[in-house]
C-alpha cells in the first residue's frame, strides 16, 4: 500500500556518527522523500518512519544481515506506549515520545505515495448522486486453462538506465496482438529490472493486480528486492497497461458512472480486439519475458490479480517456474462473479476486528450492528448531511434502492486502508443507532481521492480481462435481461444465510459479476483448478481481507504439493509490499530455508487497525471531562474531535485526500508532506462544537493551541501540551480545563 500513513508500524529517529541518515529505501522523510541506499536525510534527529521492515516484533526480525542493510550503523531510539482505541494516537502524540505498537502514527506519515499498492484495483468506481459511491470490491479477475505452446516470438530484451536511477533498468518487450497471429501487430510491454547484489541465483517476476494495474509504478526499490540478494527483481506493465494501455473514452472520462451503458459503449468503443487482453494472453507474454531474459525458469510472484496469472502461466507453463509467490490470493475455483468466498468470511472478519474487547465502548455486536442498518436501507437510503473535503455540509445518502452496494463496499474498503476499517465499527453502529453523519463521512474519505492516470489503471482492461475470464450464470450470446435475471437466481440459489448480515440485494449489487451484465464477452476463458508444480510456494492472506480471504489461499495450498500459507491476522489486502515479516519469507524461500509460518502472527488488529468510536452526535450524550458540568462536556467533545481527526487522517491519507473531514462539518488539512503542521478548520465531530487552530510537530510530540466554538457562552480554548504538560488545558465558557494525557 505504498508509503501512506497506515502503512507505517513504527516510529522512531535514525542517528549514525557522522551526523547523517542513511537508507535503503524503507524510510520516508518529513519531506516526503521515498529515498535509496546511502542518499542522507536532512540532519540527525530527523523524525523518519521505519516503513515496514524495522525491529518491531510484530513485524518480524529481518536477518543480521538485512537489518545491517536496512540502517547501517544507524541506532533507533524509541519510546514505547499502548495505543488504547478510546484514548487515541492523538493524545499519545500530542504528549510524549514517539509511539510504537500504535495502529497508526497519525501525525508523522507522509502523503499516499504515486506509487501505488498491487491489486487495488479489484474495484468498480461508481458514482452516487450525492456523495459517490464507494469503489466495490470485485473479486481479482478471472483467469482461463488452455494448453498453450510455448512461443517462438520473443526476442532479446536491451535494458538501459531508467530515467534519473542507476539502480533500475529499464526496456521494452515487444509481443504479439495475437499470438496465434503474429501479423496483425505488437503491443509494445515496459519492463523493469532491479540487478542483483552478489552471486546471481535468478530472476523473481512480481505481477500486479487489477486486473488494469500497471506493474512497473510499483517500486522496484521496495521491500523485497532488498531482502533478495542475488536474484533479480523485474516488473512489467501487463498489456493493455503502461505503454499499451487500453482505453475507452466512456470509462475514461472524470465523470463516468459505469453505468451499464457506459461499460457497453467501452466495450463497442475498444472493438473486436478486447478478445486479445485476457489472462491466457497475460501468460503467453510472461512466457516470452523469460525467454527474452535468457533464463531457463523464473520464481513468479503475484498480488491480488496477480496470484491468477500466476498460477495459470504455473500450470501451463511448470517446467519454467523454480519458486511461486501468492499474495493475497485468488481460487479460480470460486471465481463464478458471486464472489461466496468474500461474503462467507464477513462475519468472521467483523467478530475478530472487535475480539478482545477491542470494541469496547464502541459496539457489542458488529455484525448484528450491520445487519440492521442493511434492513433500513431496504426500501430507501440513509438520508442526512454529510461533509466535503472542503468541509462543505451537503445533503448524502447511503444505500436503498439502486445503490445496494454501497455497504458492503464500505466495508471492502478497509482491505486496502486499515485507517478505513478502524473507522468502520463506530460509524455503522452509529448509523444502526440512527446518526448516520459518520457513515457519510466514511463514504467521503472512500471517494474523495483523485483516481490515477489510465496508464496506471486501465478501466477498459479491467473488464475486457474480468467478464471474459470469468464464468458467470450466462453465456456471451445471452442479452442482458436475461443476465439481470440468471444473476438474481443465482444468489437467491446460494441463500440469505450465504451473504448474511449483507443482503442478497447487497451482494449482487457489489458482485464483480454485476459488473460484467453489460459487457459482451463471458466465460471465454474459464480456467479450471489443476494442481501447482512441484516447487517451492508461499502463500500469503490477511485476515482482515474481504477481497480475497484466508480460505482461498488455503484452498489453493491444498492444489500444491509444496505449499506454506502464512497470515497476517491483521492485515487485509498485499501483504508483501507492506510487512517486513512477509517479506523477509520471501526471502527465505528464495534461499531455501524453513518457512516460519507463523512470522506474521503478531501484525494483530490491535497494532494495525485497533477500532475507534465515532463521536456523540450531541454534547449532552458526553460526560463532563476536565471540568464539571457543560464546560467538561465541551471539553470532552472538542478532545473527541481532535483523536477523530488524527485517526480520520490514516483513511484520508490512504485515499490521497488533502483534505479530512469533519463528522459534522469543517475539515482538517496536513502540511510540511508529513505531518509537521495539522491545522483544524471549523472542525467538528459533535453537534454544536468546533475547533480551529493549528497542532505542530515539535521534536517528538505536537503542541498548539486550538479555538473551541461551543454552545451559546460555551466557547474558549484548548492547548495541548503547553509547557511539556502532558495535558490538554485551556478554558472553555471561562472555567478552566485540564484533561489529563492517556
Amino acid at each position: 500500500m505504498g508509503r501512506g500513513i497506515a502503512d507505517v508500524l513504527e516510529v522512531g529517529r535514525l542517528a549514525t556518527d557522522d551526523g547523517a541518515q542513511r537508507h535503503d529505501g524503507v524510510v520516508a522523510t518529513r519531506h516526503g522523500q521515498s529515498l535509496c541506499s546511502g542518499r542522507c536525510l536532512e540532519g540527525t534527529g530527523d523524525p523518519v518512519h521505519i516503513h515496514a521492515i524495522s525491529r518491531h516484533p510484530a513485524l518480524g526480525e529481518p536477518s543480521e544481515s538485512t537489518v545491517e542493510e536496512r540502517v547501517g550503523d544507524s541506532t533507533m531510539e524509541a519510546r514505547c506506549h499502548d495505543c488504547d482505541a478510546h484514548i487515541g494516537v492523538g493524545d499519545l502524540l500530542g504528549g510524549w515520545g514517539w509511539i510504537s505498537s500504535c495502529h497508526e502514527m497519525e501525525g508523522y506519515a507522509a502523503p499516499r505515495s504515486h506509487r501505488r499498492a498491487r491489486g487495488i484495483c479489484n474495484t468498480r468506481p461508481v458514482i452516487h448522486p450525492r456523495i459517490p459511491k464507494v469503489a466495490l470490491g470485485a473479486s481479482a479477475a478471472l483467469l482461463a486453462t488452455l494448453c498453450l505452446a510455448a512461443t517462438a516470438s520473443a526476442q532479446s530484451v536491451r535494458f538501459a538506465n531508467c530515467t534519473g536511477t542507476t539502480r533500475v533498468a529499464c526496456a521494452t518487450l515487444s509481443v504479439p496482438l495475437d499470438h496465434a497471429d503474429p501479423s496483425k501487430g505488437a503491443i509494445p510491454l515496459h519492463v523493469e529490472r532491479r540487478r542483483a547484489k552478489g552471486t546471481p541465483k535468478g530472476v523473481l517476476v512480481m505481477l500486479a493486480g487489477g486486473p488494469g494495474q500497471a506493474g512497473t509504478p510499483l517500486d522496484p526499490d521496495g521491500i523485497i528486492p532488498a531482502t533478495i540478494p542475488g536474484w533479480d527483481y523485474v516488473v512489467l506493465d501487463q498489456r493493455g497497461t503502461g505503454d499499451s494501455t487500453l482505453r475507452c473514452a466512456a470509462l475514461d472520462a472524470p465523470h463516468a458512472t459505469f453505468s451499464n451503458t457506459e461499460i457497453a459503449t467501452c466495450a463497442a468503443q475498444v472493438g473486436p480486439n478486447r478478445a486479445f487482453y485476457t489472462s491466457r494472453d497475460s501468460v503467453l507474454d510472461i512466457e516470452d519475458l523469460r525467454v527474452a531474459l535468457g533464463v531457463p525458469r523464473i520464481a513468479l510472484g503475484g498480488v491480488s490479480y496477480g496470484t491468477y496469472v500466476a498460477q495459470y502461466y504455473a500450470q501451463t507453463f511448470p517446467d519454467s517456474v523454480s519458486h511461486l509467490v501468492l499474495d493475497s490470493v485468488v481460487d479460480p475455483a470460486t471465481m463464478s462473479g458471486l464472489a461466496p468466498a468474500t461474503w462467507a468470511a464477513v462475519p468472521g472478519i467483523l467478530t475478530a476486528l472487535c475480539a478482545k474487547k477491542a470494541c469496547s465502548g464502541i459496539t457489542t455486536n458488529p455484525v448484528g450492528d450491520v445487519a440492521r442498518v442493511v434492513a433500513a436501507t431496504a426500501d430507501a437510503p440513509l438520508r442526512g448531511m454529510g461533509t466535503t473535503t472542503r468541509g462543505r455540509m451537503v445533503r448524502a445518502e447511503i444505500g436503498g434502492p439502486g445503490a445496494q452496494a454501497d455497504l458492503p463496499g464500505l466495508l471492502m474498503m478497509g482491505d486496502l486502508s486499515p485507517g478505513m476499517r478502524a473507522l468502520y465499527p463506530g460509524a455503522i453502529n452509529a448509523a444502526a443507532r440512527g446518526d448516520a453523519a459518520p457513515l457519510f463521512r466514511l463514504a467521503a474519505l472512500a471517494n474523495s481521492g483523485e483516481p490515477p492516470p489510465v496508464t496506471e489503471l486501465s478501466n477498459a482492461l479491467f473488464f475486457a480481462t474480468a467478464c471474459a475470464d470469468s464464468t458467470p450464470p450466462w453465456t456471451t450470446a445471452d442479452p442482458t435481461g436475461v443476465r439481470t435475471a440468471s444473476l438474481g437466481q443465482a444468489f437467491a440459489g446460494m441463500g440469505d444465510a450465504a451473504v448474511a448480515p449483507f443482503s442478497i440485494a447487497n451482494a449482487s449489487a457489489a458482485s464483480p459479476a454485476e459488473a460484467c451484465i453489460a459487457w459482451p464477452d463471458a466465460a471465454t476463458n474459464p480456467l479450471t483448478p489443476a494442481p501447482l508444480p512441484a516447487v517451492p510456494t508461499l502463500l500469503f492472506a490477511g485476515g482482515q481481507d474481504l477481497r480475497t480471504p484466508t480460505a482461498s489461499a488455503r484452498a489453493v495450498a491444498a492444489r500444491s504439493p509444496s505449499a506454506a500459507v502464512m497470515v497476517a491476522p491483521g492485515w487485509g489486502h498485499d501483504l508483501t509490499d507492506n510487512l517486513g515479516c512477509a517479506a523477509t519469507q520471501v526471502a527465505r524461500l528464495l534461499s531455501g530455508r524453513t518457512i516460519q509460518t507463523g512470522a506474521c502472527s503478531r501484525v494483530t488488529v490491535a497494532i494495525t487497525m485497533a477500532p475507534f468510536p465515532a463521536p456523540a452526535a450531541t454534547v449532552g450524550a458526553l460526560s463532563p471531562m476536565g471540568a464539571k458540568g457543560n464546560p467538561g462536556r465541551v471539553a470532552h467533545a472538542a478532545r473527541f474531535s481532535i483523536q477523530d481527526g488524527l485517526h480520520s487522517l490514516s483513511a484520508g491519507t490512504d485515499a490521497g485526500l488533502g483534505g479530512i473531514p469533519g463528522v459534522r462539518g469543517g475539515f482538517m488539512r496536513v502540511s510540511g508532506i508529513i505531518g509537521q503542521t495539522v491545522r483544524f478548520q471549523n472542525f467538528s465531530g459533535t453537534s454544536g462544537v468546533r475547533i480551529s487552530g493549528a497542532l505542530n510537530a515539535v521534536k517528538s510530540h505536537f503542541e498548539g493551541r486550538l479555538t473551541v466554538d461551543g454552545p451559546g457562552p460555551l466557547d474558549g480554548y484548548l492547548d495541548l501540551a503547553k509547557d511539556g504538560a502532558r495535558a490538554y488545558t485551556g478554558v472553555i465558557g471561562g472555567v478552566a480545563i485540564n484533561i489529563p494525557l492517556g
